[in-house]
C-alpha cells in the first residue's frame, strides 16, 4: 500500500524548489529505529523482553546492573581487610612461637598440632561446613576458632596450647575453602559484567586479597616488636657477644644448643599479657567486619552454582575433596602446594629462631618479618596485575629462582648482629618468592578447578598444611642446615611437577580448539557431535548470570 502526497512549496526545502513534487511514502513496512535489530532479510525486529526477576529465579538464574561491580569491589576489600585483622594476631602470634614458648618444644610442637587438625579438616569439614552454613557465616564462625589459641598464651601449657591449637587448625580449613570460594565466585561474575577474562580475574582478586593478607605480617610484627622493645620487668640483661655464640647461629643451629645463648631467653609475661590482649581484640573486629559489611554469596548465584550439579548426599559430599585428589592436575600440584607450607614454617619459625633471635635477640624478630610483610605484600599486587601482561609462567620461573638462590646462600652465610641489615635483605628476598607461590598457585587451583572450587581449595589448605606439618615435626630434631637441604628437595620436585602442569594444561587448550574446529566443520555437514566430557575449568556459573542495563 502506498499514499501519494504532494508537497505545496514542492520540496523538503521550498527555497531552493519550485516544482510541485509528489512523494510516495510506503506503510507496509516499518520505518528505521535504531532500538529495534534487524533480521537477516532486513525487517526491523523487536529485541527480546528482559525476563523479570520472578522469571529468572524459576529458570535457575540471577540478575545484576553492571553497577554490580562496585559492590563487588566493596565485597573483595572487606574480605580482605576482615583476614589482614585477624592474621595480625595470628601471624604475631605465631612468628614468637618458636622464640618466647620455646620450653621443651612447646611453640613449635602448639603449631604443628594447628596444621595436623588443619590436615585432617581439609578432607572433611570444609564442604560440609559450608554447605550448612554458607559461605560467609562459615567464615564468621571459622575465624572465632582463633580467639582460644591466641587467649592460650596467657597460660602456655601443652594441656591448653595443643587443644586450643587445634581447634584453630579445625577451623581454619573451611575459613580458606569459604574464602577461595567466595573471591573466586565474584571474580567470575565481576568479569561476566565487565566482559574480561575470567582467569585474570582471579588472579587480581587473589593478588589484592594477599596484598592486604601480607601487610598482617607488619601489623602483627610491629605490635609485638613495640611491646618487646619497652620491656615492663626482666634482668635487663644484654645478648652474649661470645664468638661461639655466633658460631651456632645461622645453618649450624640446632635447638639442643640454644640453652647456651642468652638471646633466646623468653620474654617477661606482663610484655606477653599486653600483646595477647591486643591480638584477641582484633580477631572479633575481623569477624564483625565480615558479618556486617560482606554481602552474602548467594547474591551471586550461590544457590544457582550448588543446584548446577547433582545434589551430593552426605557421604558423598564429605568425600568430595578426597575424590578430588584422583585427577592428575591436583596429583601434580601436591610438591608445589607442600613447598608453600614448608617455606612459610621455615620463615617464621626457623628463621626467626636459628637467624634472628639466635644473633640479633627476640624483640628483633618483629622488626625484621615487618619487612619481609611489606615486600610481600607488594610484590602479591604486583604479580596479580603483571600476570595478565607476561602470563603465569614467567613469575613463577622467577619465585624458583629466588628461593633456591636464597636456600643456598642461608647454608653458608654466617649471622651476625653486626650487619643486621642483611637480616632485613634475607626476610625481604624471602617474602618475593613467597608471594609468587600465593598469587599464582592459588590462581592456579582457580583457574584448573573452577567447577569444584571447595573440593580443590580444600586440597589446596590440606597440602599447604602438610608442608606446616612436616616442617615443624621435624623442627626440634634436625640442625637448620638439614632442614635447608630437605627443602632445596621439595622445591626442585615441586618446580618439576607444576612444569608438567602447564604442558598438560597447553595441550589440553590446543585440544579443545582443535574439537572447536572439527565442531565447526561437522555442523557445517549436518553430522552429529561427540558429546563433550566434563571439564573443570568451566564454571556453569557464567550462563546463570543475565546483565541488565540499567
Amino acid at each position: 500500500m502506498t499514499v501519494a502526497c504532494e508537497n505545496n512549496t514542492g520540496s523538503a526545502d521550498p527555497a531552493h524548489n519550485d516544482n510541485g513534487t509528489v512523494y510516495t511514502v510506503s506503510v507496509n513496512r516499518s520505518y528505521d529505529n535504531k532500538g529495534y535489530n534487524k533480521s537477516d532479510d532486513g525487517d526491523p525486529k523487536k529485541p527480546p523482553r528482559e525476563i523479570s526477576d520472578e522469571e529468572a529465579s524459576q529458570q535457575g538464574k540471577f540478575k545484576l546492573s553492571r553497577k554490580e561491580k562496585w559492590r563487588i569491589l566493596k565485597n573483595v576489600s572487606a574480605v580482605s581487610c576482615a583476614f589482614m585483622i585477624q592474621f595480625t594476631a595470628f601471624q604475631g602470634t605465631a612468628n614468637l612461637q618458636s622464640s618466647i614458648n620455646a620450653k621443651d618444644g612447646l611453640g613449635t610442637v602448639s603449631l604443628s598440632a594447628i596444621y595436623a587438625a588443619l590436615v585432617v579438616s581439609c578432607i572433611f569439614v570444609p564442604t560440609l561446613v559450608i554447605k550448612r552454613l554458607t559461605v560467609k557465616w562459615t567464615l564468621c564462625v571459622s575465624m572465632l576458632c582463633y580467639a582460644p589459641y591466641i587467649g592460650a598464651q596467657f597460660y602456655p601449657k601443652f594441656y591448653t596450647l595443643v587443644p586450643a591449637g587445634v581447634l584453630l587448625g579445625i577451623g581454619a580449613a573451611p575459613m580458606w575453602a569459604s574464602k577461595a570460594t567466595y573471591l573466586t565466585q565474584v571474580a567470575a561474575v565481576y568479569a561476566k559484567l565487565t566482559d574480561q577474562l575470567v582467569d585474570g580475574i582471579i588472579v587480581r582478586f587473589f593478588g589484592f586479597f594477599f596484598l592486604a593478607w601480607q601487610t598482617a605480617e607488619l601489623w602483627g610484627n610491629l605490635i609485638s616488636s613495640l611491646v618487646l622493645s619497652n620491656p615492663h620487668g626482666g634482668d635487663g640483661s644484654g645478648p652474649n657477644d661470645t664468638l661461639p655464640t655466633y658460631d651456632s647461629c645461622g645453618a649450624n643451629f640446632c635447638v639442643m644448643n640454644m640453652h647456651s645463648n642468652e638471646n633466646l631467653a623468653r620474654p617477661d609475661d606482663k610484655e606477653i599479657y599486653e600483646i595477647s590482649t591486643i591480638y584477641l581484640a582484633c580477631i572479633l573486629v575481623a569477624v564483625i567486619i565480615i558479618a556486617v559489611f560482606v554481602d552474602p554469596l548467594s547474591r551471586y548465584g550461590e544457590k544457582q552454582r550448588r543446584n548446577s550439579g547433582a545434589e551430593l548426599s552426605g557421604i558423598q559430599l564429605l568425600s568430595a575433596t578426597a575424590y578430588q585428589l584422583k585427577k592428575p592436575y591436583q596429583q601434580l600440584l601436591i610438591p608445589i602446594t607442600v613447598w608453600i607450607g614448608m617455606e612459610q614454617a621455615f620463615i617464621g619459625a626457623d628463621f626467626t629462631q636459628a637467624y634472628v633471635s639466635c644473633a640479633l635477640g627476640i624483640p628483633s624478630v618483629g622488626y625484621v618479618m615487618i619487612c619481609f610483610g611489606v615486600v610481600n605484600a607488594l610484590c602479591s599486587l604486583l604479580f596479580g596485575s603483571v600476570m595478565k601482561y607476561i602470563g603465569r609462567q614467567p613469575i613463577m620461573a622467577l619465585g624458583a629462582l629466588v628461593h633456591c638462590a636464597l636456600v643456598a646462600w642461608f647454608l653458608v652465610w654466617k649471622p651476625h648482629p653486626s650487619n643486621p641489615s642483611v637480616f632485613f635483605i634475607a626476610s625481604g628476598l624471602w617474602g618475593v618468592g613467597d608471594a609468587v607461590w600465593q598469587t599464582q598457585v592459588n590462581g592456579l587451583y582457580g583457574t584448573l578447578f573452577r567447577r569444584n572450587k571447595e573440593a580443590a581449595f580444600s586440597n589446596y589448605r590440606l597440602w599447604e598444611s602438610s608442608g606446616f606439618v612436616i616442617a615443624y615435626a621435624y623442627s626440634n630434631h634436625l640442625c637448620a642446615r638439614m632442614k635447608l637441604y630437605v627443602m632445596l628437595a621439595v622445591l626442585l620436585l615441586g618446580v618439576f611437577m607444576y612444569i608438567i602442569v602447564e604442558i598438560l594444561h597447553t595441550r589440553k587448550l590446543r585440544r579443545q580448539k582443535e574439537k572447536e574446529r572439527q565442531a565447526a566443520a561437522l555442523e557445517a555437514t549436518k553430522m552429529p557431535q561427540e558429546p563433550e566430557e566434563t571439564d573443570d575449568e568451566i564454571d556453569e556459573i557464567d550462563d546463570k548470570i543475565i546483565v541488565t542495563h540499567f
